[in-house]
């Protein structure tokens, strides 16, 4: 871990790399994987550091993905939320930032007996906070309403009568809920490249789904859109191509993945690809393990982490030598 101080260029960025590889005697070999989050001084074509690694180092094999934990990026890219969000955000903060009227507005709440005992803060800094506080507000709509009616101060909350506004904070919701589902999923321990990789392609496929869902009126995935009495045409295809934003966005932003989906197949299925179609220094060791009967009892059977220790580096010395890169 390496500290910038003042600019953060591209150049800066690849200076501080270079002294950290030095400091710590790694050998530019060693490096197989560099992630990013997409941000323009490292992916730059011109002084991004990809752009300085790739000049100072050129024939290298290291692999460049993009970050799986900005989606919240992704979202902003593609999706014209901000409208929705701020009104929820003045929302929250009308209740939370006067002491008098919060607390007011958690003894409503406990006097109703609601689920939920508060509305929760939005925070840029923490990814998809946006989804637990759509979510929030969502359910305590109705009590928001009934709590300002009986305050005498109807005008607040005025935007949650509006069918249009409601429409598009309904199908937001759903949407970040849909991400965050996602999101947990790709945080698990011991997860492979290849498992990420699959969780990305799966929500890829049900963008596209939900997207010709939409399309015919089907709301059967946007179950708090679905409860909106009424949602117009227009707003259906406004959803729809918001949802083919995102899933291009996902394509575009994760491309690189595709790029090595014949190595990760080899680290999944090592029992399933064609020899005859992968990297020369590894076809004769794959031969050799296709044949053995034995491991291919064992692969079925053990933690791909496990399986691979379990091999002789004196039998399959360049597929042990390889560094699969895995969250911990």
């Amino acid at each position: 871990m390496r500290s910038l101080k003042g600019t953060t260029t591209g150049h800066d960025i690849f200076r501080e790399f270079q002294e950290g590889l030095l400091t710590l005697k790694v050998p530019i070999t060693n490096i197989c994987n560099i992630t990013t989050d997409g941000a323009p001084n490292m992916t730059g074509k011109k002084s991004g550091f990809l752009e300085l690694f790739n000049q100072n180092y050129p024939g290298n094999n290291v692999v460049f993905l993009y970050c799986v934990i900005h989606q919240d990026d992704l979202c902003k890219s593609a999706l014209n939320m901000k409208p929705v969000l701020d009104t929820v955000v003045k929302l929250v903060n009308t209740i939370r930032s006067r002491g008098l009227t919060h607390r007011q507005f958690r003894d409503f709440l406990q006097s109703v007996q609601s689920e939920y005992s508060d509305v929760l803060y939005y925070t840029k800094v923490r990814g998809l906070s946006a989804r637990c506080v759509f979510e929030r507000v969502w359910q305590l709509k109705d009590d928001i309403v009934s709590f300002f009616h009986e305050k005498q101060c109807s005008a607040e909350c005025e935007i949650l009568k509006d069918t249009k506004w409601l429409s598009d904070f309904a199908f937001f919701t759903d949407l970040l809920c849909h991400m965050n589902n996602l999101n947990v999923k790709m945080q698990g321990k011991n997860q492979f490249i290849d498992d990420i990789w699959s969780h990305l392609k799966a929500f890829k496929l049900k963008l596209n789904m939900f997207a010709g869902q939409l399309g015919k009126n089907d709301l059967s995935h946007f179950p708090r859109l679905n409860s909106i009495p009424s949602v117009n045409e227009e707003n259906l295809k406004n959803y729809e191509d918001s949802l083919k934003k995102l899933h291009f966005e996902f394509e575009r932003r994760f491309q690189d993945f595709s790029a090595i989906q014949a190595e990760l197949d080899i680290f999944t299925m090592p029992f399933n690809v064609n020899c005859e179609e992968v990297r020369s220094d590894l076809q004769l060791e794959l031969i050799e393990l296709q044949s053995n009967n034995h491991l291919n009892q064992l692969v079925l059977n053990m933690p791909k982490l496990e399986f691979y220790k379990s091999l002789s580096k004196y039998m399959f010395p360049v597929g042990t030598n390889q560094e699969p890169v895995s969250r911990q």
